[in-house]
């Protein structure tokens, strides 16, 4: 039985995606299936996987045009303990698969490991991107002051989202911190390991897509302030001056008053400052 499974939904990546297949096969953890969803490619981005030949790659075409659809195909025929996303960009470290295996099998309390990771092209520099590191406290809290976590390095642990009823949800660009933050309300725990394991491919025609970055922003709000509302009903049996002033800012914003960040950034400090007197009634860990 394979214990890691990697799920890669596909979609017009020919030009990309033999680097992303090739660093997954040549890991120097071998236990592991490959599962290719390809959700209506109509360049040669088929012709491109098909061209490997290894008994670990087990290619699905299904009709979709939808990312999450294709994401929750292959948790639905994942067989491996644990999964991890990976996009057809991007290009794993060789050891990226060892090292989060190793982490998860050591502690069982991990729901979610990620890493740091490198970004590439667009002319920069290859220098890491950091995040937060170890064990994460008060995550959901986090999450809903920013993700937290680089989704593209995310290893799951299956049972957890099998025992939880959890799959992905449609959330433009960043499906993985939706289903973080859902991880996260059923008390998931959160580990960030501080070595570089993925090169994040960054292309010009990203930097320069305003339509792109505008809708990224749009799903990242959208995912915060439904964190934020999740934690205020969590407490508005006890604190529900905190409900009251939340419905008056809501009221500020749809008058155009006030942004919704500020909404956002508001709140994060207030329960942050009172985490410990609000722990009994907000989930932190």
């Amino acid at each position: 039985m394979n214990e890691i499974t990697v799920i890669m939904p596909t979609y017009n990546v020919a030009s990309t995606i033999k680097n992303a297949i090739e660093s997954v096969l040549k890991q120097t953890c071998e236990d592991f299936e490959f599962l290719i969803i390809d959700y209506g490619s109509t360049d040669d981005t088929i012709s491109c996987i098909q061209s490997f030949n290894d008994s670990r790659i087990h290619l699905f075409k299904i009709k979709s045009n939808n990312l999450s659809t294709a994401l929750n195909w292959g948790l639905i025929h994942a067989i491996g303990k644990y999964i991890i996303p990976m996009n057809p960009d991007h290009i794993m470290h060789i050891d990226c698969l060892k090292i989060q295996y190793i982490i998860m099998e050591e502690e069982p309390s991990i729901t979610v490991c990620g890493t740091w990771m490198t970004a590439f092209g667009s002319g920069l520099s290859g220098q890491p991107l950091l995040s937060l590191s170890g064990l994460i406290e008060s995550p959901l809290l986090k999450l809903m002051h920013k993700n937290i976590i680089f989704d593209a390095t995310i290893m799951i642990r299956k049972e957890f989202l099998y025992n939880h009823n959890l799959q992905y949800e449609n959330y433009p660009y960043f499906e993985n911190y939706k289903l973080c933050s859902e991880i996260a309300k059923r008390k998931g725990t959160f580990y960030i390991d501080s070595q570089s394991l993925l090169y994040y491919r960054v292309s010009e025609k990203q930097e320069n897509n305003v339509k792109q970055k505008e809708k990224q922003q749009e799903t990242i709000r959208k995912i915060r302030l439904e964190i934020l509302n999740y934690l205020i009903n969590l407490n508005k049996l006890h604190h529900s001056e905190i409900l009251i002033s939340y419905k008056n800012l809501l009221q500020l914003k749809d008058k155009g008053i006030i942004d919704p960040d500020i909404i956002l950034d508001f709140f994060y400090s207030l329960f942050f400052k009172n985490r410990n007197r609000l722990e009994e009634y907000i989930i932190y860990k």
